[in-house]
């Protein structure tokens, strides 16, 4: 599924606001929708808002938080043409009720329609995964001491045995915004969940063999080596789903981070099974608790992407930036879009650093009129939307460019910085005149010199 097209009239801050979210002209892809979009704008312009209706008119789910819903707008106020695979609709909203209408066209028939929308909605699981600045994780995977090993693999046991583990799937919505989502994280992390059981399962019986009140050395020797054999044969078979997801992707993304994932499993973790461990470089294991929000935030928004596989999912991300160092932003959008492949991806951001990830198209500006009054689309291209007309390419400038001619700041820096910088120009108009004079070797040419100096190093320039 992806969105072609939003229309907004007389929602809150939309007065009349049309988003074309196609390839421009020009473009191989001309026509067909975006595959990643950057929302940008001003605090309070409505990026998150754009996200919450998009999540709704996807998942026909209002709930913006727990006993939170998003306040109905005026009827048909919200528009958006939808594709879905080969077929094109529109959906509206109904005035006064938390439905949405579909409008179709090419002659077909409604229960037609429908039925074709309902098998697709089939084949797309998950269709929509949200993630919102502060995501709700269930606590999944904290660490506790003390734990009965006997008692915990027991457990283990039964829980391998139980039909809940055939129940779990993933559901056609994925929303860390609301609800009680460990069974989600449940769904997600199963597979390493059950291989690491069925591998401390294993370990454990080849350890017991030495613990036998019966049989002589010669015979335990023997079934250990029966039982390692299995045990190799079976790490063969079934590969370690923890170290691909280490390896191909997350692992080179916490190294900046100082960290890797912890695969080695012992009976002290038995009680954090299918959550993801990490330990430093050097070895040492750091609990969750001690996670940085940065890197908390790193693991909860792309191991579900790596585990669930989206394909034709809409992907809604709030601030990709949220507790990121700059070095680590450079790439996460690459990331998720290599994450889920097919899918079409919604980023809200402020930074210019996540905005160097997109080309042109794929930026939608929000900006205020004049008066604050209501929102527009700041268009970045003159004339009709082609790959020609458009003025900045923010994958070929620089951090501060971008800053300048996409989010559009006017001050190349704080109040300091102006001031220090009218400073250093009436020092240079200075020292210009004592060198017409020949007195720039004197004492007071030598102060005013040095004081350029330090001056054009407070502010990086280059003199």
């Amino acid at each position: 599924m992806k969105i072609k097209r939003i229309e907004l009239k007389g929602y809150n801050q939309f007065k009349d606001l049309d988003i074309d979210l196609t390839y421009p002209q020009g473009h191989e892809k001309a026509g067909k929708p975006l595959e990643k979009i950057c929302i940008i704008g001003q605090s309070g312009s409505g990026k998150t808002s754009l996200l919450r209706l998009l999540k709704w008119f996807v998942s026909l789910n209002r709930d913006i938080g727990n006993n939170i819903r998003l306040p109905l707008p005026p009827g048909n106020a919200v528009k958006m043409d939808v594709q879905l695979f080969d077929i094109h609709y529109r959906l509206s909203n109904i005035e006064e009720f938390p439905h949405l209408r579909f409008q179709w066209g090419n002659g077909m028939e409604e229960l037609d329609f429908f039925k074709l929308v309902g098998d697709y909605y089939k084949e797309m699981n998950p269709m929509l995964i949200n993630f919102p600045t502060e995501i709700i994780t269930g606590d999944n995977g904290q660490e506790t001491g003390g734990l009965d090993a006997l008692d915990e693999f027991e457990k283990i046991k039964a829980v391998q045995t139980s039909p809940y583990k055939y129940k779990l799937k993933p559901g056609r919505i994925i929303d860390f915004a609301v609800g009680d989502v460990k069974e989600t994280w449940e769904t997600i992390l199963k597979g390493i969940k059950e291989h690491q059981a069925q591998e401390l399962l294993m370990k454990k019986k080849i350890a017991d063999i030495e613990l036998q009140e019966y049989g002589t050395a010669e015979e335990k020797s023997k079934e250990k080596k029966k039982k390692t054999a299995e045990y190799k044969k079976w790490s063969v078979q079934n590969p370690d789903p923890l170290k691909a997801l280490a390896e191909q992707y997350l692992d080179p993304l916490l190294f900046n981070v100082g960290l890797k994932v912890r695969r080695e499993i012992d009976q002290g973790m038995i009680r954090s099974l299918g959550s993801i461990q990490l330990q430093t470089l050097g070895g040492q294991g750091v609990p969750r608790t001690f996670w940085s929000t940065g890197t908390r935030r790193l693991v909860e928004t792309t191991v579900p992407l790596y585990q669930l596989e989206p394909k034709n999912a809409v992907i809604l991300i709030d601030e990709p930036e949220h507790s990121l160092y700059p070095d680590i932003q450079k790439g996460i959008i690459e990331t998720y879009v290599r994450l889920a492949p097919g899918s079409q991806f919604f980023f809200a951001t402020h930074s210019p650093i996540i905005a160097a990830s997109f080309e042109p198209w794929e930026i939608i500006e929000l900006k205020f009129d004049r008066d604050h009054e209501y929102v527009y689309r700041d268009l970045h291209y003159e004339g009709k939307n082609h790959v020609d007309h458009y003025k900045y390419y923010p994958e070929y400038l620089r951090w501060d460019s971008i800053l300048e001619r996409i989010f559009e700041l006017e001050e190349e820096g704080g109040k300091k910085r102006l001031k220090a910088l009218e400073k250093l120009a009436e020092v240079e108009i200075r020292i210009k005149k004592l060198k017409e004079k020949g007195q720039l070797n004197t004492p007071a040419g030598k102060k005013l010199v040095e004081e350029f100096k330090v001056l054009s190093q407070k502010v990086d320039w280059e003199y």
